[in-house]
């Protein structure tokens, strides 16, 4: 009973020392408070600069045959940007082995005394290049189902994650070769099948882009597009027009030029409906 006595005297002394010290809060939240908000304008700056990077780069991209790569499930502006960049003209490769050369996308064994490496990757290449290709090879093992597939096999397998993306990477490039150098989009099935227009248009909504960047990138980006394309890439494109919000009527006018192009038959209803509802009553 003295002990219970002893201890409820004990927190009797010392409650209104508890209470005083939570009533007045933390002496350190005004400056932890300003340097999260320090830390959280820092991010939102950043985080701009990123956007604006990657809209320059899209504006760098659709000025080349790369962009055709944006019809890959699992090939973005960022990746396709990054490897048209550091990979140059397609026609200076005679075939999808000098880029793999290039970029050292090929094993190398390292041998010495007792040890015996056979899973490492070239050390005489060009870095960055290979930096670019195992991008794109990320990306796909990512969203890709037939690569995502592929690296779960070679998981099973024990085969180490540095040598399943450099094997990712020289088949992506075969696939990349044939797609840039032949000028034309991916022929697959539905599921790894992209509308590139759509993809590039849904990028810069994501970032912000002023609508009239938008409409001259998605121009640029059809000069690239093979007539036989036209018509799977204009369905997407004229269903985006139809919406009726404020938004997306503004986008649909500014599309109806490329829906021309791209030989939509509806593109001219469009436009009539369009002038119409300019038109004063």
């Amino acid at each position: 009973m003295a002990r219970v006595a002893d201890r409820t005297e004990r927190f009797v002394f010392a409650s209104p020392t508890w209470n005083r010290m939570h009533a007045y809060g933390d002496c350190l939240a005004p400056l932890l408070t300003s340097q999260w908000k320090q830390l959280a304008e820092l991010h939102a700056m950043m985080k701009e600069q990123v956007e604006q990077t990657e809209r320059e780069m899209s504006c760098f991209l659709v000025q080349t045959p790369y962009v055709l790569l944006l019809s890959v499930t699992g090939i973005n502006v960022v990746s396709a940007g990054e490897l048209a960049g550091e990979a140059g003209p397609i026609e200076h490769y005679a075939s999808a082995g000098a880029i793999n050369g290039r970029g050292g996308l090929h094993p190398s064994r390292y041998q010495s005394d007792e040890v015996d490496r056979s899973d490492s990757v070239a050390k005489s290449c060009n870095r960055r290049l290979r930096a670019a290709c195992i991008l794109v090879a990320k990306n796909l093992i990512k969203c890709h189902p037939y690569y995502r597939g592929l690296a779960a096999l070679w998981k099973t397998q024990k085969v180490v994650t540095v040598d399943q993306q450099c094997r990712i990477a020289n088949r992506a490039n075969r696939m990349i070769f044939q797609i840039v150098s032949g000028r034309q989009v991916w022929r697959g099935k539905n599921i790894d099948r992209e509308y590139l227009l759509l993809k590039l248009r849904e990028f810069h909504r994501t970032h912000h882009t002023p609508l009239e960047q938008t409409v001259r990138d998605m121009n640029e980006a059809f000069a690239w597009l093979p007539k036989t394309s036209y018509a799977s890439e204009a369905k997407p494109l004229a269903e985006l027009a139809k919406k009726k919000s404020g938004a997306t009527t503004a986008i649909g006018e500014l599309l109806l030029p490329l829906l021309i192009r791209l030989g939509v038959g509806e593109a001219n209803r469009l436009e009539y409906q369009t002038s119409e509802a300019r038109s004063p009553h």
